[in-house]
């Protein structure tokens, strides 16, 4: 148990270590304050020309601003074994005496502190520049729903990346997702607005439980009035890091068999 939490330790450090040995602290605070503003303006130019009053700017402001959580504890997360391979140490992790899953955990643990940042400075642009009141919103209630909801994107990350032990890459898995968090999940419409047998799609994905308990808490509820959201998330959140680990079992497995740990 200690060897795999000090796994844990030592992949999160590396991982952060590795990211500012690529891309300097400055130009990365660049790419998380760009990123986080231009795709709220973006959709937020959209629905006010749109003229829909249920989902104004300010509604898909907030919105993105909650699923900017995506780009490092989903798609971040997706990435890292495809990052490893394209970097040649795949084989290395292999022969560390700490299971694969543990080092990716070590990994999307590190991402988890990134997404909580990135979505802490779209939820002050928001505010800033786009008119979402948070005035409202209890902090400690608003700080308990993100990292819940951090919670369980990085373990539906660890699902999605899995496969990319066995497959060349996992890139095109991670966009799929990303976009399809944007769709389904009430992020720039209600999800009432999608068609009847689309809905139903929208509750696999934690961050629709997210951005939900986040408009609540911005509308002024407090953690009790949240709870059943939260609950839904840690269990989807325990579920998908038990499968995680059955899934990176599994790969690791097939990779071997195919010899594809190497392959980019």
């Amino acid at each position: 148990m200690m060897r795999n939490v000090t796994g844990i330790k030592a992949s999160a450090l590396v991982a952060m270590r590795s990211q500012f040995a690529v891309v300097g602290p400055v130009l990365w605070l660049i790419q998380i304050f760009s990123t986080a503003l231009f795709q709220m303006w973006f959709f937020v130019l959209v629905s006010d020309f749109a003229g829909d009053p249920a989902a104004g700017p300010a509604y898909v402001a907030l919105g993105n601003a909650v699923s900017s959580l995506t780009y490092a504890a989903v798609y971040g997360v997706t990435m890292a074994a495809g990052s490893e391979k394209h970097i040649g140490t795949m084989a290395s992790i292999l022969g560390t005496p700490t299971r694969m899953y543990y080092v990716f955990l070590g990994k999307g643990a590190y991402q988890s502190v990134i997404g909580l940042f990135t979505v802490t400075v779209s939820l002050l642009l928001s505010s800033w520049l786009f008119g979402v009141d948070l005035s409202g919103a209890d902090p400690l209630t608003l700080a308990t729903v993100l990292v819940v909801t951090c919670f369980a994107m990085v373990g539906f990350g660890m699902v999605i990346g899995s496969v990319g032990v066995y497959l060349r890459s996992s890139m095109v898995l991670g966009s799929i997702v990303l976009y399809l968090g944007l769709l389904l999940c009430g992020v720039n419409f209600p999800i009432a607005y999608l068609p009847g047998w689309l809905q139903p799609a929208s509750y696999a994905f934690p961050l629709t439980y997210g951005v939900e308990a986040v408009r609540r808490v911005a509308m002024g509820a407090g953690l009790a009035d949240v709870s059943h959201l939260l609950i839904v998330m840690l269990a989807m959140g325990a579920a998908f890091y038990v499968l995680a680990y059955l899934l990176f079992e599994v790969f690791e497995r097939l990779a071997l068999r195919r010899g594809s740990l190497d392959m980019f």
